[in-house]
Formats: C-alpha cells, sequence, structure tokens
C-alpha cells in the first residue's frame, strides 16, 4: 500500500502524550540542521536537511498533525535556500547518466533516487512539478525484486500524487496507480503547455509552471477567478484601495520562518554557484 498522500494536516489527529518528548527533540534537532543548511547549503547539509524531510513524519511511525507540520516546515526551509531544487535535480541526473553508462551500480542509483527524486516529492514548489513531470515516461526497469525494480515514472507519479491537490483521480493499489499514469502525463501537458494550472494541497493559490496566478485555468481556454480573488471581491479588497501585494497573503513568503534563519538565508545567496565551482574543482 502507498504511503498515506497527504501535504496538509487538518485530517491528522495531534500528537500522543506519549511521543511528544520525542517530536520536540526531533524538533530542536531538525530546526538545527535546517538553520545550518541556510548559513551553509554545502551538499552534506543539503543532504542532510534533505533527510529530515523525508524521514521526520511517516504515516506508518508518526501519524501525527505535529510531524507532518515539521516536514512541512522543513521542506519550505529547503525551498527557501537559493539552488536547493537546482541542486537536487542535478544530482539524481548525474547519477542517471553515470547508471546508463554502467559506471554506477544499480543499488547507489536507488539511493539516489531516494535523497533526490524522494526528496522533490515532499517540496511544493512548481520547480518540482516540472521535475516530476517529465520524468513519468521513465518506465526502465531498474535492477531486479520488488522493491528495487520500481521505474522512475512511477516516483515521480507518487511525487504528484503527494503534491497536487487537483490533479486526475489516483487509485489506492500500486497496479492500479501506474495505470493512472496516462491521465497524469496528460495533465502534464497540458500544464506544460499553459492550458492548465495546479494547485498544491493545503494551499488555495493556483500556479502554473512559471509560478503563481490570478487565474484558474482548464483545458478549452476555461478561466475561473482563483479562490483568493474571489475572496478579495467577497471582502472588498478589490476595491478598498489596498494593494494586491498588501491585501493578500505572498504564499511563497515563509511566515513561521524566524529572525535568525531569514538573516541566515541572506548569507546563503549564490552558493549554488559555489557547489558547482567546488564540484567541477574536485
Amino acid at each position: 500500500m502507498l504511503f498515506l498522500l497527504c501535504f496538509g494536516t487538518d485530517e491528522l489527529p495531534p500528537i500522543s502524550d506519549a511521543n511528544r518528548q520525542r517530536h520536540e527533540e526531533s524538533r530542536l534537532k531538525w530546526t538545527a540542521r535546517a538553520a545550518e543548511a541556510v548559513e551553509n547549503p554545502s551538499e552534506k547539509n543539503l543532504l542532510l536537511l534533505a533527510r529530515g524531510i523525508r524521514s521526520v513524519w511517516h504515516p506508518a511511525r508518526y501519524p501525527s498533525k505535529e510531524e507532518k507540520e515539521l516536514s512541512n516546515e522543513l521542506a519550505h526551509i529547503m525551498l527557501s535556500i537559493p539552488g536547493s531544487m537546482g541542486f537536487f535535480e542535478e544530482r539524481y541526473y548525474e547519477a542517471k547518466r553515470d547508471w546508463d553508462k554502467g559506471l554506477l551500480r544499480t543499488q547507489a542509483y536507488n539511493d539516489a533516487r531516494r535523497e533526490t527524486l524522494g526528496t522533490i516529492f515532499y517540496l511544493p514548489s512548481p520547480e518540482s512539478i516540472r521535475v516530476l513531470g517529465s520524468l513519468l515516461e521513465d518506465l526502465k526497469p531498474v535492477g531486479s525484486g520488488e522493491s528495487s525494480s520500481i521505474c522512475t515514472a512511477f516516483y515521480a507519479l507518487r511525487g504528484l500524487m503527494n503534491l497536487i491537490d487537483d490533479g486526475p483521480a489516483y487509485s489506492d493499489t500500486i497496479e492500479d496507480q501506474i495505470r493512472d499514469r496516462k491521465s497524469w502525463m496528460l495533465w502534464f501537458e497540458q500544464v506544460k503547455a499553459g492550458a492548465r494550472t495546479f494547485r498544491f494541497k493545503g494551499d488555495p493559490q493556483p500556479y502554473t509552471l512559471a509560478g503563481p496566478t490570478e487565474k484558474e485555468l482548464r483545458p478549452g481556454n476555461q478561466e475561473t477567478e482563483s479562490v483568493e480573488a474571489r475572496r478579495r471581491k467577497t471582502t472588498g479588497l478589490e476595491n478598498s484601495g489596498i494593494s494586491e501585494k498588501d491585501g493578500v497573503e505572498d504564499r511563497r513568503k515563509i511566515p513561521w520562518l524566524p529572525l535568525g534563519l531569514a538573516t541566515l538565508l541572506a548569507a546563503g545567496g549564490g552558493t549554488y554557484l559555489w557547489w558547482k565551482s567546488r564540484r567541477t574543482a574536485m
């Protein structure tokens, strides 16, 4: 059975009293590592933060609202680090090229897929949708055995199902989800062509691959006002003299990010270029 596909937290129960101390210890550990990644987004720190995003919450172990909120928080911190998406995308394609050439063992390639694509499908960003959608056609078998033979297209499909709120319907079983792939391929082609917008789970803001947009769009030029646009009209913001910037929360901002992390983030700008030059020199 596939893990619980949910980026929101409203339907999850609160953490149990027995697990509360463990949760607080986990929060302290991972937020400290997130701060290190913001201050110094080296390869090591980005991979450590990615591990936290993937492991801090799992429905089989920690089915609680607080654990999911922490995972979401870490994911947004990752997205706030300049170049982080490019880091994971390039790391995946580098591993795939080496595996295709026989320079990388299958187990190492599987590990690389897990740490790259397995991280991307927790990151609610148009960049994530572009990366995952482009991999829906990759049906090349990887290794052998039930756990290692999953094709990359299935990784991508799982990621899209995990992130997208208004995509095609999906099934509960792995076999049926593979058949759902064609519907998601059509969906992504429409998104890529600019004929369809999408929403992330827990966020009413419509997006294109270029970023947030005011209009929800479906094939056939059926444009509808976004939830946020309708809310502004209902509350009178549109004609009140208050600008859109002042009247609407910028969903790309991170209201829970402490000032200290925001300051550290400024020091992280351009570090992806540093990482690239460092890897080239190695």
